[in-house]
């Protein structure tokens, strides 16, 4: 029972020193520089796009709001990826009301383009500013 015990003890004290490590290790790494950085504007350029599902098709806008000055293409329903999340105009749609928009390339070929994420299905609603760093 002892033996178990400290084979326990010594598990989660190896765990522990591998989080911190990780932890180390990231503040380290470019995408932990400030955002206003080369080093950060590198990271935000390297990271990889995360996959979302949206639920509707939706107009895809040049700046982080629902004007139609601003309107550039349309992104289809479906499986899409994002690179970054920002706040711009409080927009509402599909049940949901918010000021996060979504920065993807749209399906009539505009790139870094941005969209609501109320169009996002409820996971995606959800936690999609865990799951994409902020541009």
């Amino acid at each position: 029972m002892r033996t178990r015990t400290q084979r326990s003890g010594l598990l989660a004290v190896l765990a522990t020193a591998a989080l911190l490590a990780g932890a180390s290790q990231a503040a380290a790494s470019p995408a932990a520089s400030p955002p206003g950085t080369a080093a950060g504007a590198a990271a935000r350029q390297a990271a990889a796009p995360v996959y979302l599902n949206t639920v509707v098709d939706q107009w895809t806008h040049w700046t982080p709001d629902w004007h139609n000055e601003s309107h550039a293409g349309t992104l289809h329903a479906g499986r899409n990826y994002f690179y970054c999340y920002t706040y711009g105009v409080t927009y509402t749609g599909n049940g949901h009301t918010s000021s996060v928009w979504l920065r993807t390339d749209d399906d009539t070929h505009n790139k870094n383009v941005w969209v609501s994420d109320v169009n996002l299905d409820r996971d995606g609603f959800r936690y999609d500013v865990n799951l994409l760093p902020h541009c």
